[in-house]
C-alpha cells in the first residue's frame, strides 16, 4: 500500500511526472535545484544526431554529492535510521566504457565489491548518443546489490560529454528494486570527470557482447502476442501491484515476450539490461545444476556423506550432499515446512558474514529428529552447506581454491554466452570466503529466459554436461521419483528443483508436475512443456502462478506432458 502511494504521488502530484529535457541541461550545466529527481524519460535521447569517432575511457565521480535527496518508500528493519549504513551516499564511480552502436559497454560488469557499508555495484551496458550541439550522452545503468544480501536497487547515470572532451555534471537517481524489506528514491548530483583513452581489453568485451547479443531468442514486447490471451494473467495485476513487479514474460515458441520496467520515476531507460536477483533460484540454478554437475565430472558426488567433508559437521556421517541439496537432512526445530526459516533463532545464519562461522552455525543449529531423506524442511543453510562440500570435495580432487561456480558453472554460461552478470555468487568474507549457494546470484531477464527454455525442452547440448538422471528427475521427467512433499499436497523437491501439480487447476486428466524455481518476495519461473517458460520478479511477497499456466493452456499443450 506505501509503494503504491508513492507512485501515485511520483505520477500525479509532482511536477516532475514529464520529461523536461530543459531542467535537465540546466542540472548538468551545474545548476542549483536537484530538489526532486528526474523522470527517467530524461535519461533517454531527446534529439540525436550523427555518431562521429568511437566514446572509450574511464569516467570517474566526485562523490560528494553537489545537491540531490533521499525519499523512503518501505523500511522494514530501520536501514535508512542507521547511521552506520550510510545509504543516502553513493559508492565510489570509476568505470571504463566503451562504445557499441548505440550501445555503451562497462568493462567491468559483474559484482564490484566497494568500500561502501552497505551497497555493491552493478555496470551494464547503456546507450550513448550525440545531441545536435556535439555533446555525447552516456546513459548508464547500475544496480546498487546489498553486502551479504541479494536485494537489487536499480538507477541511471547521466553524464554529458563536450566536443573538447569536458563532462558535464552527472546525475544518478534510484527509483526501483527488487526488495521486498527496503525501498526508497534518491537522486543526486556530482563533479565528474571524462577521460578519452584506448582500453586494454576493449575489443575483447565488444567481442562477447555481440556473442551476448547473438544468443538471445527472439524478443517481443509481450503485447505482441498474437494469440488470444489475456495480457493481464501474466502480469497478475489482481494480485500483484504495479509498484511491486519489476518484471515479467514468457517464452513460447521460441520467442521472449516481455514487460516493460515500471519505476516510480517512469520506464526504466534500461529494461532490456536491468539487474534482477536470484534469491533462491541460485539453490536450483547454483545448487542443483552445481551437484549435477560434479556428479556427470566425478561420479556419484552426491552420496558422499557431509561430516567427510566438513569437519565442522562431525556427526552428520548419515546425511549425504543429496540431502543437502534436498533439504532433507533430518536435523530442524519444527516439522512445519517454512517455520524454522523464519524463526529468530535462524537469524544469524543471515547476518553472519565470515565463512567459518557461518559453516559452524549451519551445522549446529539444527538437531537430529528424523531420519536423512525422509522429510523435507526448508532450511538455507543447508543449501550454503552443500556449496561448502561441493569446494570441499574439489579442492581435493583438483587443488586448492577450486570451486564448483567458478569452475564448473561460469564456463557453462560463458558458453552459452549469458550475460556477465552470472559471474556474480554472493560469498562470505575473509580468508575462508564460500558462495553463498543458496541465494546470491543475479542476471537479466534473458539471461534466465534462455537458460530456463533450455532446460525446459531439455536442450541436448547443455544436458549433457549434467548428470542425466538426476537432471531429468529434477525436470519431472522420471515419473517413480518425483521428490519430496515441500509443504503441501501438490508440491515437490527434487535436486533442488520445484514441482508444482497443475492437474487439478487445469482439469487434466491425469498428473501434470511442472518445475520451477522460487525465489524470496515474490520471484518465480516455471518451466513448461515444449521450452515454455513463463516468469516474474517482484517484491510483492505473492508466489502464484495457476492463472498464468492456466492461460498458456489454452493455447499450448500443457496437460500430460510430463508424463
Amino acid at each position: 500500500m506505501i509503494k503504491t502511494l508513492i507512485l501515485i504521488w511520483f505520477f500525479v502530484a509532482s511536477p516532475f511526472a514529464y520529461a523536461d529535457s530543459a531542467r535537465r541541461d540546466a542540472l548538468l550545466a551545474g545548476a542549483d535545484g536537484y530538489d526532486l529527481a528526474l523522470p527517467f524519460q530524461d535519461f533517454t535521447p531527446q534529439e540525436l544526431a550523427a555518431e562521429t569517432t568511437r566514446l572509450e575511457g574511464r569516467l570517474h565521480l566526485d562523490m560528494t554529492a553537489l545537491s540531490g535527496g533521499f525519499q523512503q518508500v518501505l523500511d522494514t528493519y530501520g536501514v535508512a535510521d542507521n547511521p552506520d549504513t550510510q545509504v543516502r551516499v553513493m559508492p565510489d564511480i570509476d568505470v571504463e566504457l566503451v562504445q557499441l552502436g548505440r550501445q555503451i559497454i562497462p568493462l567491468d560488469q559483474g559484482l564490484i565489491e566497494t568500500r561502501h557499508p552497505y551497497f555493491d555495484l552493478i555496470f551494464t551496458p547503456g546507450t550513448t548518443w550525440t545531441e545536435a550541439d556535439g555533446r555525447r550522452f552516456i546513459s548508464l545503468p547500475f544496480a546498487l546489490m546489498e553486502k551479504n544480501a541479494n536485494c537489487i536497487h536499480n538507477g541511471a547515470l547521466l553524464v554529458a560529454v563536450t566536443v573538447d572532451g569536458q563532462a558535464s555534471r552527472a546525475l544518478m537517481q534510484v527509483g526501483s528494486e527488487t526488495c521486498a524489506y527496503f525501498q526508497f528514491n534518491f537522486w543526486g548530483q556530482y563533479a565528474a570527470s571524462w577521460q578519452a583513452s584506448e582500453l586494454e581489453g576493449a575489443d575483447e568485451i565488444l567481442a562477447d557482447h555481440r556473442q551476448h547479443l547473438a544468443a538471445q531468442l527472439p524478443k517481443k514486447a509481450i503485447e505482441g502476442l498474437t494469440q488470444d490471451i489475456d495480457i493481464t494473467k501474466f502480469s497478475q495485476v489482481s494480485e500483484i501491484a504495479l509498484a511491486s513487479m519489476s518484471a515479467f514474460g514468457l517464452v513460447l515458441d521460441g520467442v521472449h515476450y516481455r514487460s516493460g520496467c515500471d519505476t516510480r520515476l517512469g520506464p526504466y531507460p534500461h529494461c532490456e539490461t536491468m539487474v534482477l536477483p536470484s534469491y533462491s533460484l541460485a539453490k536450483s540454478l547454483a545448487g542443483g545444476l552445481g551437484l549435477l554437475r560434479l556428479d556427470a565430472l566425478y561420479g556419484n558426488v552426491s552420496s558422499r556423506p557431509v561430516s567427510s567433508l566438513i569437519p565442522a559437521c562431525a556427526g552428520w556421517d548419515d546425511v549425504s550432499l543429496l540431502d543437502l541439496l534436498n533439504m532433507s537432512t533430518g536435523r530442524f526445530e519444527s516439522r512445519a515446512a517454512h517455520s524454522d526459516e523464519a524463526s529468530e533463532g535462524f537469524a544469524p545464519f543471515f547476518t553472519l558474514t565470515e565463512g567459518a562461522p557461518k559453516t559452524a552455525f549451519s551445522c549446529e543449529h539444527f538437531k537430529p529428529r528424523a531420519k536423512p531423506g525422509s522429510r523435507w524442511v526448508y532450511h538455507t543453510s543447508d543449501t550454503y552447506l552443500l556449496g561448502v562440500a561441493m569446494n570441499a570435495y574439489l579442492e581435493h580432487e583438483e587443488g586448492l581454491g577450486a570451486d564448483y561456480y567458478r569452475d564448473h558453472l561460469l564456463p557453462i554460461w560463458r558458453e552459452l554466452h549469458l550475460s556477465p552478470l552470472l559471474s556474480v555468487m554472493r560469498r562470505t568474507a575473509g580468508s575462508d570466503a564460500e558462495p553463498f549457494t543458496g541465494y546470491g546470484m543475479a542476471f537479466t531477464a534473458d539471461d534466465i529466459a534462455r537458460l530456463a527454455h533450455l532446460l525446459a525442452r531439455g536442450d541436448e547440448g547443455l544436458s549433457v554436461k549434467f548428470d542425466q538422471a538426476g537432471l531429468a528427475a529434477a525436470m519431472q521427467r522420471n515419473t517413480r521419483d518425483r521428490g519430496l512433499e515441500a509443504g503441501g499436497k501438490t508440491l515437490r523437491y527434487k535436486n533442488g528443483f520445484w514441482a508444482w501439480n497443475a492437474r487439478e487447476s487445469l482439469g487434466c486428466g491425469e498428473d501434470t508436475w511442472l518445475p520451477f524455481f522460487s525465489g524470496f518476495g515474490g520471484i518465480t519461473v516455471v518451466l513448461l512443456p515444449g521450452g515454455n517458460v513463463y516468469y516474474y520478479f517482484s517484491d510483492s511477497g505473492v508466489h502464484k502462478f495457476a492463472e498464468p499456466v492456466k492461460a498458456l493452456s489454452a493455447v499450448t499443450p500443457i496437460c500430460g506432458a510430463t508424463r
